[in-house]
C-alpha cells in the first residue's frame, strides 16, 4: 500500500533523514519511536507532501497504492490530503485558526472535498464528533479552540481527519500532552478505526507502551535513521540493539513490573 524506499530528506542540503525503507500493508498499524530530533515527524511529514521550512526529499522514492507520491502536483495534493490520506497533528488545536469557531473550519473542509450544502455539512460535522464521543457535538461545533481542553480539541483533529475514511492516517503524537485517561480512549479510537474502516495508521511516538499496545510493527530511529525495526514480539521481546533496549529500561515500572 505505502512504499518509502531509501528516503533521504534534506534542509539546505544537509541530510536530516537518511535511507528510510518501509513497506506497509492495508490495515497495518506502524509506530515510529526514538528521541527528539530522531526524524519520526520528518518521515510522515514527507509523505504527505507537508515538509516545513524548505525541506525536501533529495533521494528514494514514495509510492502510494502504486502511485509516485513526489510527483504531484499541487492540485493532486489537494485531491489527496484529507480524502485518501489524513494527518493528526501533535496539537490539534494549535493547527487551527484561533479566529474561526470550529464549526465554520469544519464546514469549510468537508465542503472542499464534497459538494454538500453548509446545512449537511454542519451535520455530518456533528455525526462525526459523537462519533468522537464529544459532549454536545452543536456546542463543540459552536466554539473556538481555545474553549475546548487538550483532549477535545485532538478529537476535533481526528474527526476531520476521518471524516472520509482515509486509507491512511498518519498521527504525530497524537496523545502527548494529555492526561493518561484521556491517552487511552484516544489510542482505543484509533484502533477501532483500523477494525471499523481497515484505515492503516502510521503512529510518531515517544511513548513505547502506546506503541506496543496499537503497533503490528515497530521502527526505531534515531539521529535521522532506522535503528532498529521488527513486529512488535521482536522489538519488545527478541532485539539486541543496545539502544531499543535502552528505550526499553527507560519505560517507568510499577511494582517491579514494566507494561510494555
Amino acid at each position: 500500500m505505502l512504499q518509502l524506499k531509501n528516503v533521504t530528506v534534506s534542509y539546505k542540503n544537509v541530510p536530516t533523514v537518511q535511507d528510510f525503507n518501509l513497506d506497509m500493508k492495508q490495515g497495518q498499524i506502524v509506530s515510529l519511536v526514538g528521541e527528539s530530533g530522531s526524524g519520526k515527524t520528518t518521515v510522515i511529514r514527507a509523505v504527505l507532501g507537508l515538509l516545513a521550512g524548505g525541506g525536501v526529499v533529495s533521494g528514494g522514492s514514495i509510492t502510494f497504492e502504486g502511485k509516485d507520491l513526489l510527483s504531484y502536483n499541487r492540485e493532486e495534493w489537494r485531491n489527496l490530503r484529507g480524502s485518501e490520506i489524513s494527518m493528526i497533528f501533535q496539537d490539534s488545536g494549535a493547527m487551527m485558526n484561533p479566529t474561526r469557531k470550529v464549526g465554520d473550519v469544519f464546514v469549510e473542509y468537508l465542503r472542499t472535498h464534497e459538494k454538500i450544502s453548509k446545512k449537511d455539512a454542519w451535520a455530518k460535522g456533528c455525526g462525526m464528533l459523537e462519533k468522537m464521543n464529544l459532549p454536545s457535538p452543536d456546542n463543540v461545533m459552536k466554539s473556538y479552540p481555545f474553549q475546548l481542553s487538550g483532549g477535545m480539541r485532538q478529537r476535533v483533529g481526528i474527526a476531520m481527519g476521518m471524516s472520509y475514511q482515509p486509507k491512511l492516517l498518519l498521527a504525530d503524537e497524537p496523545t502527548s500532552a494529555l492526561d493518561v485517561t484521556t491517552q487511552a480512549q484516544i489510542v482505543r479510537q484509533m484502533m477501532e478505526l483500523r477494525d471499523d474502516y481497515g484505515t492503516s495508521i502510521i503512529v510518531v511516538t515517544h511513548n513505547l507502551g502506546i506503541a506496543a499496545y496499537m503497533s503490528d510493527y515497530i521502527v526505531v530511529m534515531k539521529d535521522g535513521k532506522m535503528e532498529d525495526q521488527g513486529t512488535r514480539e521482536y522489538i519488545l521481546h527478541e532485539t539486541r540493539n543496545a539502544y531499543t533496549r535502552s528505550l526499553l529500561g527507560a519505560v517507568p515500572s510499577v511494582g517491579g513490573e514494566r507494561y510494555v
